[in-house]
């Protein structure tokens, strides 16, 4: 759906590297473009230390609509892992940190859909940073609201999904526990 570039912020006082989403040329259909505003909005709504954060969003001048967020240098977490061919408790504290930002997400009605370890950087410092909430979606008690959470077809990654995601069911907090377990699985047997 989108396209992130390393890119500067750059204003009058300070300068500020930023990864830069914009919506890819020819996907700028009004489901698409309320897909991304949807993403942006739930973004904005996830401060939390391993969650990467939105910095500003719009549109450009040619009407392309973006979002800069925090630009994260970091790996994926099983390559993290692996090259660095970390003890088991190690990676089990990396992925307490992963954890607490689904659990943060959770709580504010937050399904990601797309757990993955390529959405899970971390940082040389070792901090874990959450990304793409591109088909994350807001829960709600609205019944209405609640036959959204179906993930379309395509819109996942099948490694990952939950047997809910690849069957076409409603998803719900649990199927992000789900792909969770499936990350932690392959951390701890490096498969």
């Amino acid at each position: 759906m989108g396209i992130v570039f390393e890119a500067v912020r750059q204003r009058d006082d300070f300068s500020q590297l930023v990864a830069l989403k914009l919506l890819k040329k020819g996907m700028d259909s009004e489901a698409m473009l309320r897909r991304f505003s949807h993403e942006r909005q739930i973004l904005a709504s996830l401060e939390h230390p391993n969650i990467a954060r939105l910095l500003d969003g719009g549109r450009s001048e040619e009407g392309t609509p973006f979002f800069a967020m925090e630009f994260v240098k970091g790996q994926p977490i099983d390559d993290f892992c692996n090259e660095r061919n970390l003890s088991v408790f190690q990676r089990l504290r990396l992925f307490l940190q992963v954890c607490s930002a689904v659990s943060f997400a959770h709580s504010r009605l937050v399904v990601h859909r797309d757990l993955k370890p390529s959405n899970i950087l971390v940082t040389a410092e070792g901090t874990i940073k959450l990304l793409d909430f591109g088909i994350a979606k807001i829960l709600s008690s609205d019944a209405d609201l609640q036959t959204q959470t179906v993930t379309q077809l395509g819109m996942m990654t099948p490694k990952y999904a939950s047997p809910e995601q690849i069957s076409g069911q409603i998803v719900s907090t649990s199927s992000d526990i789900y792909s969770l377990g499936l990350i932690l699985y392959e951390l701890l047997t490096g498969i």
